[in-house]
């Protein structure tokens, strides 16, 4: 059975299943209220049926933002009540009053509200300070911005949050700035109103770019090979009208003074059956005996096979921290560590060091809840503090 069908199928069984339980919790006693409680769920299941079918066959990136219009919508509805179940079935045993489960859904259907408004672009700046053995002195305290994960297409033409990104990486005084794929949903047509905004990112050094999964049109249904291929084609032309250089399994030397350091890129790799395109090896070409900062989208490439070559550092994003989760004070925790082993932050292994962003947008669920949209400042340096000897 295809994974899109189960979705559907747990999906509406789902909305049943919460409907019911909360029609029988309430009781409600006006006649409009039981009309609505019996015909919000049919509703619901007949979109989920039309996000279903429709999804794959959409010939544009025009549709996204009121597809996750109506998840959105589906979240405000049903996650509250979920709550409010939850607590009051829980509070049973202390007191019969129904106040904290309404409380507790209340808070739920603000916090969601506030993740897909203002918590889009409520972007946090990660600043993380990277010891790389043997960098050459020009390259000390080199500042890499990477931005992952953009999604344009699931924004609508008004939104705010790519210019107030940009501003931000601007900001930052990057020497490179990287982006580490998954620009568009699927289409390189997402990426036309935002041109302008993204050719205003500046970098000292130069600005590089990889292509992640959803940028090579997997996820939609074309009407030819062809048509896919010129996607792709139209995809990198924007990619570099946008002033980054596209690395195809491929690096490029940064010379400072005398000093080199190289910036490599792979395409996406995926484990079998899936689509691959990345070749490390390849792009590692020509680069023996140099620091190695290779971007590559998928942080599981680095685990099967990058952390085998000499690459000092790998940036990949593609988790996006599952856009959820919680961040008090240096605990931190996302649903996403069930499915990633390297999910989000900077981690090491063998003397190869890895860093995943969580991203800047977003795709299904319409914002970031609890975990911010992140801009990351990496600060390269050849000394480690005392505690790191």
């Amino acid at each position: 059975m295809r994974t899109g069908v189960v979705i559907l199928l747990v999906g509406l069984l789902f909305i049943l299943l919460v409907d019911a339980a909360f029609y029988r919790v309430t009781r409600p006693r006006r006649r409009w209220a039981r009309v609505v409680c019996r015909v919000l769920p049919c509703l619901f299941a007949a979109g989920l049926a039309c996000y279903h079918v429709a999804l794959p066959r959409l010939t544009g990136g025009g549709a996204y933002p009121w597809v996750m219009g109506g998840v959105l919508l589906l979240l405000l509805c049903y996650v509250p009540r979920c709550v409010f179940l939850l607590v009051f079935f829980a509070s049973r045993p202390v007191t019969r009053r129904r106040w904290p489960a309404v409380v507790a859904g209340a808070v739920s259907f603000l916090f969601i509200l506030d993740g897909a408004t203002l918590g889009r672009y409520r972007y946090r700046v990660e600043e993380t300070r990277v010891v790389i053995a043997g960098l050459p002195a020009a390259f000390e305290g080199l500042r890499v911005v990477q931005i992952s994960d953009l999604h344009l297409g699931s924004h609508g033409r008004g939104y705010p949050g790519v210019r107030r990104m940009v501003e931000r990486v601007n900001g930052l005084e990057a020497d490179v700035v990287v982006m580490t794929g998954d620009v568009v949903n699927n289409f390189a047509s997402e990426m036309l109103p935002w041109i302008d905004e993204l050719r205003g990112i500046r970098a000292r050094y130069g600005k590089f770019a990889v292509a992640g999964n959803h940028d090579y049109g997997d996820y939609t249904r074309w009407p030819s090979a062809a048509a896919k291929e010129a996607n792709l084609r139209d995809f990198f032309r924007n990619v570099e009208a946008c002033g980054f250089e596209a690395l195809n399994n491929e690096g490029r030397p940064l010379v400072v003074d005398g000093d080199t350091l190289f910036i490599c890129g792979v395409e996406n790799w995926r484990r079998p059956p899936l689509p691959s395109h990345g070749d490390v090896a390849r792009a590692l070409e020509g680069t023996a005996g140099h620091v190695v900062i290779l971007l590559s989208h998928d942080p599981v490439y680095w685990g099967d096979e990058i952390a085998r070559h000499p690459v000092a550092l790998t940036l990949s994003g593609h988790t996006h921290a599952m856009q959820a989760g919680a961040r008090v004070g240096g605990w931190r925790w996302s649903p996403a560590k069930y499915f990633f082993p390297e999910y989000n932050g900077l981690y090491a292994r063998d003397g190869r060091q890895l860093y995943v962003s969580r991203g800047v947008g977003y795709l299904g669920l319409p914002g970031r809840f609890g975990l911010p949209p992140e801009i990351t400042l990496l600060k390269l340096t050849n000394t480690p503090l005392p505690d790191e000897t």
